[in-house]
Protein backbone atom coordinates (compact mmCIF):
# COMPACT_ATOMS: atom_id res chain seq x y z
CA UNK A 1 0.00 0.00 0.00
CA UNK A 2 1.82 3.12 -1.17
CA UNK A 3 -1.37 5.62 -0.85
CA UNK A 4 -3.95 5.11 1.44
CA UNK A 5 -7.02 7.76 2.30
CA UNK A 6 -10.09 6.53 5.01
CA UNK A 7 -11.74 7.43 7.57
CA UNK A 8 -9.78 7.95 10.56
CA UNK A 9 -10.85 5.53 13.38
CA UNK A 10 -9.38 7.54 17.33
CA UNK A 11 -8.93 5.42 20.19
CA UNK A 12 -6.94 6.33 23.16
CA UNK A 13 -5.28 3.45 23.85
CA UNK A 14 -3.83 0.17 22.34
CA UNK A 15 -6.55 -1.85 24.52
CA UNK A 16 -9.54 0.59 22.81
CA UNK A 17 -8.24 -0.15 19.81
CA UNK A 18 -7.34 -4.16 19.95
CA UNK A 19 -11.05 -4.48 21.50
CA UNK A 20 -12.64 -2.81 18.21
CA UNK A 21 -10.53 -4.96 15.68
CA UNK A 22 -11.28 -8.20 17.88
CA UNK A 23 -14.89 -6.87 17.67
CA UNK A 24 -15.09 -6.31 13.85
CA UNK A 25 -15.81 -3.51 14.39
CA UNK A 26 -13.28 -2.06 12.06
CA UNK A 27 -13.71 -2.20 8.06
CA UNK A 28 -11.46 -2.02 5.00
CA UNK A 29 -10.13 1.19 4.10
CA UNK A 30 -10.67 2.92 7.49
CA UNK A 31 -7.41 4.05 9.21
CA UNK A 32 -6.41 3.53 12.95
CA UNK A 33 -5.23 6.19 15.08
CA UNK A 34 -4.05 5.18 18.17
CA UNK A 35 -2.99 7.94 20.52
CA UNK A 36 -1.62 8.78 24.47
CA UNK A 37 0.57 5.60 24.37
CA UNK A 38 4.22 7.46 23.30
CA UNK A 39 6.96 8.22 26.19
CA UNK A 40 4.53 10.38 28.37
CA UNK A 41 1.32 9.09 27.62
CA UNK A 42 1.58 5.52 27.67
CA UNK A 43 4.11 6.05 29.81
CA UNK A 44 7.17 4.55 28.29
CA UNK A 45 6.18 4.65 24.59
CA UNK A 46 4.33 0.96 24.34
CA UNK A 47 4.76 -1.52 21.23
CA UNK A 48 1.70 -1.35 19.10
CA UNK A 49 2.58 -5.34 18.26
CA UNK A 50 -0.87 -6.80 19.14
CA UNK A 51 -2.88 -4.36 16.88
CA UNK A 52 -0.83 -5.11 13.71
CA UNK A 53 -0.52 -8.98 14.63
CA UNK A 54 -4.74 -8.85 14.57
CA UNK A 55 -4.75 -6.98 11.17
CA UNK A 56 -2.93 -9.32 9.61
CA UNK A 57 -4.22 -12.13 10.95
CA UNK A 58 -7.70 -11.89 9.58
CA UNK A 59 -6.30 -10.56 6.62
CA UNK A 60 -6.93 -6.50 6.69
CA UNK A 61 -3.60 -5.30 7.22
CA UNK A 62 -2.98 -4.12 3.65
CA UNK A 63 -6.81 -2.74 3.32
CA UNK A 64 -6.32 -0.54 7.08
CA UNK A 65 -3.55 1.70 8.26
CA UNK A 66 -2.86 2.31 11.68
CA UNK A 67 -1.15 5.76 13.26
CA UNK A 68 0.33 5.85 16.51
CA UNK A 69 2.56 7.78 18.91
CA UNK A 70 3.41 4.23 19.94
CA UNK A 71 6.41 2.32 18.75
CA UNK A 72 6.66 -0.83 16.22
CA UNK A 73 9.16 -3.99 16.88
CA UNK A 74 10.58 -5.52 13.52
CA UNK A 75 7.76 -8.12 13.84
CA UNK A 76 5.46 -4.98 12.25
CA UNK A 77 3.25 -6.07 9.25
CA UNK A 78 1.14 -4.05 7.29
CA UNK A 79 0.76 -0.07 6.67
CA UNK A 80 1.67 1.40 10.14
CA UNK A 81 3.48 4.75 10.90
CA UNK A 82 4.68 5.01 14.67
CA UNK A 83 6.52 7.17 16.68
CA UNK A 84 4.60 9.94 15.54
CA UNK A 85 5.99 13.19 17.73
CA UNK A 86 4.98 15.50 19.25
CA UNK A 87 3.02 12.74 20.94
CA UNK A 88 -0.71 13.50 21.80
CA UNK A 89 0.40 13.55 25.72
CA UNK A 90 1.90 16.54 24.53
CA UNK A 91 -0.46 18.25 22.58
CA UNK A 92 0.62 16.81 19.18
CA UNK A 93 -1.14 16.52 16.06
CA UNK A 94 -2.92 13.23 16.90
CA UNK A 95 -4.32 14.76 19.91
CA UNK A 96 -5.92 17.47 17.98
CA UNK A 97 -8.23 14.33 15.96
CA UNK A 98 -11.60 14.30 16.27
Amino acid sequence: MMVHRGPARIFNSEEEATSAIMSGSIKSGEVIVIRYEGPKGGPGMREMLTPTALLSGMGMDKEVALVTDGRFSGATRGAAVGHVSPEAAARGPLAALR
